[in-house]
């Protein structure tokens, strides 16, 4: 969502226009989390003299076409130079007021002493608001972020003798909710405060930055300093971090930068005392390059990341399984953690959105390979509605694309009080879930820009498949030792030998299952390269015909029922059409009411054990005059006489075809929005990391 970027220089004299720059060019490396406004600020001419604010409605190119007008230069000197200077910026996604520059941030107090950015959500600011009203304050904005302000502002007209950490320490005790934000004062000129409670921030240095922890009070010879949401927005400048925890105040002041640890817990106005203790984090070399950022020739990032989707799966396999041999490893993964997997009751996927999907394509998977496992796929959200019971002897896999899902982490949070196994798929190391899990698992996809997620989709199925492989390497453990009313199997002479032959011939199918998904994810990079080879032309005659429609159902059944759901996903969060996905099952309780002669379906209809009721499916929208797509993997003469267009995809192994399946669909979305003229890299409204609830 929001992207919070800071730019420090420090006896490393810049001009303003190089300042500008940098802080310009870390907000458009994450214009891909989605924003609707952005801003930043600078000093200004003179010490004594109130900061400058440039905020614009609109995307980057407009704030920096803003930046450079005559309008800006009337207020700076593009060619003077700062020996030390911090600027901040940030990228907006409306939550307190409507899109418009008197709520871009930065925002600053009355006097303009204080000015701040900030991700999240202040659950409280409308009584801290009152308080201040009540006070003789006023406000510019229809913002939370602005009361942040006003807050400092208050405090320190109460208390002048206060440092900034002090007000920092004060204020992270008033505030609640989950927040990231950075506070930059003309009465603490050239010093900067960075705060996270629940809101990803870390910061970036180079140019003599530490080889240890960074503590309070350590002179370190920083130069150049980056404070981020998101770690994109430096990695042209450098790839050394320290990730900021949950309660942490970063202080940076006099070429050092102080790190200190405050108490969770909120204090409120009347009783404002949390105390900072001093902390040292290590610094971390993150595993990501500024040319994963390139379109490389493609018109956008979503086509590119489709495109990528072969060599991405194969990234997510490489080094982990043993085509030959037929067994998985994953790097790092101690005995604590196979023996967790090993003994687990319950295996629960948490999610939201499309990694939800995912978790819903692989739970049969899992459910085939490990007959004695419970396995949960919950959605994140309504998870934490019913927060319910979890057990010590559980799994539990968070799934995140950005590993900054707030509503997973929520869920991350509860099942880690329970004293649950946690393992974090995420396809960004370093990230909050890859912090806080037992165990990581990258995804190794590649850096994913496009807010609609593409190649992370296909390979989080990929990955889960891979965990439900090496979970049943010990095939054993795939054996029920209890019948159908809950009583041990094998505890008297008589059926001792039946339950013996029961877990041959179960160890056997395992095996035969095994095989054939290795053997299907041996095969999946080259179908995934066939299909898009072969199918674009027909989705884009289908997107040129369709581009019109209000509505569009997407209907599928048994490993291509999340297909479904995913496509549907896809379809709506780029194209704006309103689409559905649905169990073909399904349609008789209620869908079909809504299929007549202006019905635009989509029908998965591959060649399983579902295939006679797929085709019913179909028939069924047929005879209501619906207008049949059907995504197939085996042309078939009663299907192509019930749709107006059968598009084959390459076969492979039933539970991996959702894989091949849902590429038509995710370029049908792509040229349904770029045939409707839209942002298909940045969708309205929509944000690549949904770091807030």
């Amino acid at each position: 969502m929001c992207g919070i970027f800071a730019y420090i220089n420090y006896h490393e004299r810049q001009t303003v226009r190089e300042i500008f720059n940098v802080l310009l060019d870390g907000l458009q490396r994450v214009e891909y989390r989605g924003y609707d406004s952005a801003g930043l600020c600078i000093d200004g001419r003179d010490a004594d003299q109130p900061p400058v604010l440039i905020r614009s409605v609109g995307n980057i190119a407009q704030l920096r076409k803003l930046v450079f007008s005559d309008e800006t230069v009337s207020l700076v000197d593009l060619d003077a130079s700062f020996d030390v200077h911090v600027g901040i910026a940030h990228t907006r996604w409306a939550t307190h007021g409507m899109p418009s520059v008197k709520n871009c941030h930065p925002q600053a107090s009355n006097d303009q002493g204080f000015v701040v950015v900030h991700n999240g959500i202040m659950t409280n600011f409308m009584p801290v608001k009152q308080m201040l009203l009540e006070r003789g304050y006023h406000f510019s904005s229809d913002t939370d972020t602005e009361v942040i302000a006003v807050l400092l502002e208050y405090l320190h007209t109460q208390e002048p003798k206060l440092s900034l950490v002090e007000l920092a320490t004060r204020i992270t005790s008033i505030l609640e909710g989950a927040y990231a934000l950075l506070v930059k004062s003309m009465f603490f000129p050239n010093e900067l405060i960075a705060c996270r409670k629940s809101s990803p921030l870390m910061v970036g240095f180079r140019r003599g930055g530490p080889s240890g922890a960074v503590a309070n009070g350590d002179a370190l010879p920083l130069t150049e300093l980056y404070f981020a949401s998101d770690a994109n927005s430096f990695i042209a400048h450098t790839r050394e971090v320290i990730f900021l925890e949950n309660g942490d105040i970063a202080h940076f002041h006099d070429g050092a930068l102080a790190l200190y640890a405050t108490s969770n817990t909120t204090a409120g106005l009347n009783n404002s005392v949390a105390v900072a203790t001093p902390v040292s984090r290590a610094p971390q070399i993150i595993d990501a390059t500024p040319e994963g950022l390139s379109k490389d020739g493609y018109e956008h990032f979503m086509l590119k990341e489709i495109y990528e989707q072969p060599e991405s799966v194969t990234r997510t396999m490489r080094g982990r399984i043993n085509f030959l041999k037929g067994d998985v490893n994953f790097d790092g993964m101690d005995a604590s953690i196979l023996a967790a997997l090993s003994r687990a009751h319950c295996l629960m996927l948490i999610s939201c959105g499309t990694s939800y999907h995912s978790c819903l394509a692989v739970r049969p998977i899992f459910e085939e390979l490990l007959r004695n496992l419970s396995v949960v796929v919950e959605n994140a959200p309504y998870f934490m509605d019913r927060q319910p019971r979890v057990h010590r002897d559980d799994v539990c896999v968070f799934v995140s694309q950005s590993g900054e899902t707030a509503d997973t982490i929520m869920a991350l949070q509860h099942s880690k009080a329970a004293g649950a196994t946690l393992i974090g798929v995420t396809n960004v190391p370093g990230s909050t879930v890859s912090r806080q899990t037992d165990y990581a698992i990258s995804l190794n996809a590649g850096v994913e820009v496009g807010v609609a997620s593409t190649k992370a989709y296909t390979s989080q199925i990929v990955l889960l498949t891979l965990l439900a492989l090496l979970m049943s390497q010990t095939t054993n453990s795939s054996w029920n030792d209890k019948d159908t009313t809950g009583n041990i199997r094998g505890n008297t002479e008589e059926n001792k030998k039946e339950v013996e032959e029961g877990k041959e011939e179960n160890n056997q199918y395992v095996q035969k299952r095994r095989a054939e998904i290795i053997s299907g994810l041996t095969a999946l990079p080259a179908a995934i390269s066939q299909c898009l080879k072969f199918v674009s032309d027909a989705v884009i005659s289908i997107a040129e015909e369709w581009h019109d429609a209000s509505t569009i159902l997407v209907i599928g059944r048994g490993y291509d029922y999340p297909t479904a759901l995913e496509s549907a996903l896809k379809v709506k969060e780029v194209s704006y059409v309103f689409t559905e996905g649905i169990h073909s099952g399904e349609l008789k309780h209620g869908p079909l009411a809504l299929v007549d002669a202006n019905s635009r379906v989509i029908a998965f209809c591959a060649h399983d054990r579902h295939f006679e009721l797929s085709k019913s499916a179909i028939q069924q929208v047929k005879a209501r005059g619906g207008r049949v797509v059907a995504v197939t993997t085996q042309k078939d003469a009663e299907v192509e006489n019930a749709t107006t267009l059968c598009v084959e995809v390459p076969k492979v192994v039933d539970c991996l075809q959702g894989v091949v399946n849902v590429v038509p669909l995710q370029l049908l979305a792509y040229y349904l929005a770029v045939r409707r003229g839209h942002n298909v890299d940045c969708p309205r409204n929509l944000a690549k990391s949904v770091t807030v609830q």
